[in-house]
This record gives C-alpha cells, structure tokens and sequence, in this order.
C-alpha cells in the first residue's frame, strides 16, 4: 500500500512538473524569441476568430441579458441588455429592468448609479463625451464613468487585438502555458506605452481567446487590482467566432455574467444612435408612452 502511495506522489509530482516547467522556459527566451512566439500564436487567435471577418468588423448589436453577482457567488440582479458599439469607442447599452438595484453602476463602474423602479435605462458613450437617459430625463455621464470607459476601450481584448497590437509602444511577450477553466491554455502578454499591463490566456488547441486580464496599480495607494474577462460558449455569427458566454472578475472575486443570445456584425448601424440628440428624441418617446416596459424598437 506504502508502494502505491509514494507512486501516487511521484505521478501527481510528474503532472505538476509537467505543467509549471513550460511557464519556466517562456522566461529563459530572448526577448526577440518570446516577441515571435507571442506574435506566431497571436495570428492563430485572430484566425480562430474568424481572421479578416473579425478584423474587419467596424459596428455590432448584440442581445442577452447580464447578472450582477455579489459575494459568494450570489446573485444580486438581473437585467436584459442591447449592446450596440461603432467601433472602437462609440457605445449604446440599453437595459430593461423589472425591479430596483445598482447593476448599471457596476458595469460602468460607478456605484451611485441605480434603476430606481424598472423600466428603460439607456448607457450612452462617445469618445470621451457620455450621457445616459433613465425616468429623470438624459443627464451628461458622471466623470468617473465616462473615465472608466475610456480605460476599458484602451484596455479592452478587441481593441487590442484589431488594432492597438500593431500600435508604437506595444510590447508583445510570451508568457507560457497554465491551466484556466480546466483548459491547457497559454499566455500573451501585452505592455503599452502607458505601462498598461495585459495578459490574453488562448487555448492551445482551438486558440481561442479563454482570459482576458488587465492589471492595474493606483497611483497614490500602489494598491494592486486584477479585471479579469473569462470566455466560454463559442458560436459564429457573420463569421466572427463569438463567446455567448462572459464572466467578469474583480481579483477573483466573481461581480458580472454577461449571455449573449445574439450579435450580428457590420449591419451598418447609424452615427446618429450614438449622440446626446438621439437620446433627447428616445426620451420625448419614453414620455409620452409611458417609462415602464417601454422597449426600443431602433
């Protein structure tokens, strides 16, 4: 029995070894080596999403709903979603809400924000200007939320992989392989000119995108925080290979999950979706039909 223990040991010993050694050896390459293998398995990612399709999608609409959840996995709210985007930086979110709770406010990462009694809520950003329509009338964004975007669209997986990847001051690195979601998967590491720091986890064997982590430190507390995007559920639609399924995460700690029911891309949505007047005009609607389950029909 003593035998088949120690022999258990050395197995589990063997795998471990087995799975840390690659991670190892990603940092005894030169920077000129670990520059090649990350770009080599960066043109496989983008092929495996869909490759001139994926590059060349300039707007998207997508539908589904997202669930805030608390600690210990609770879930806190739930709330149908359109998410509308030009890209990279022209963003339209409208959510439809049964109940009263803060779920906006943790998406665009302002807490003060809430639906106070169901009904239409409609996010709105472009550039760096935002505004947002709910039962008071359309109000400019606050500037911590319009600050929030604009570091996630420069921080965000699909602008760094359509464009900001071939951008001056972009540092790209190989960063070995680990295990994610019981996946074998393998690391690329991102660095800007801003001293931005991102990671892309890619399956190694359908080499697609599995986490998406961005790692920051606050200037004045050099407090540490990890966002982590974790992607599962992939279908294609319009050719583009698209995660049905989001996990957001806060330094491990779960706070969204995002299902998608439907994206389509490049269907030539309008510039005017994506300005203060289109949300005066939907408002001038809301009121006169009235705010509650008023859905939009654009």
């Amino acid at each position: 029995m003593r035998v088949m223990q120690i022999a258990l040991v050395g197995l589990m010993l063997a795998l471990v070894l087995t799975m840390v050694s690659p991670s190892a050896k990603a940092q005894d390459l030169l920077p000129d080596q670990s520059a090649a293998k990350a770009k080599q398995l960066l043109r496989q990612v983008i092929a495996a999403l869909g490759g001139d399709a994926y590059l060349n999608v300039h707007d998207m609409d997508c539908e589904g709903n997202v669930a805030q959840i608390g600690r210990n996995d609770e879930l806190m709210g739930e709330t149908l979603f359109r998410d509308m985007w030009i890209l990279p930086d022209k963003n339209r979110a409208e959510y439809i809400s049964k109940g009263e709770h803060t779920i906006l406010g943790f998406m665009l990462g302002a807490d003060d924000l809430f639906i106070t009694h169901g009904g239409v809520l409609i996010s709105l950003f472009d550039g760096k200007d935002g505004w947002t329509l709910d039962k008071g009338g359309v109000s400019a964004q606050p500037a911590e939320a319009v600050k929030n975007f604009d570091e996630q669209v420069k921080t965000g997986m699909s602008y760094m992989l359509r464009t900001r990847r071939n951008e001056p001051g972009v540092d790209i690195r190989y960063g070995g392989t680990d295990i994610i979601d019981l996946k074998e998967t393998e690391w690329i590491e991102f660095t800007d000119a801003s001293h931005r720091e991102m990671r892309l986890g890619v399956d190694r064997f359908t080499h697609l995108p599995v986490r998406w982590v961005v790692s920051k430190r606050d200037p004045d507390t050099k407090e540490r925080t990890e966002l982590s995007t974790s992607y599962s559920q992939y279908q294609t639609m319009d050719g583009v290979k698209t995660a049905l399924s989001v996990v957001r995460e806060r330094n491990g700690n779960k706070f969204s999950q995002t299902f998608l029911t439907s994206c389509k891309y490049n269907s030539s949505l309008e510039a005017q979706l994506f300005t203060r007047a289109a949300l005066d005009q939907r408002s001038a609607e809301i009121a006169k039909k009235g705010y509650k389950n008023v859905k939009d029909k654009n």
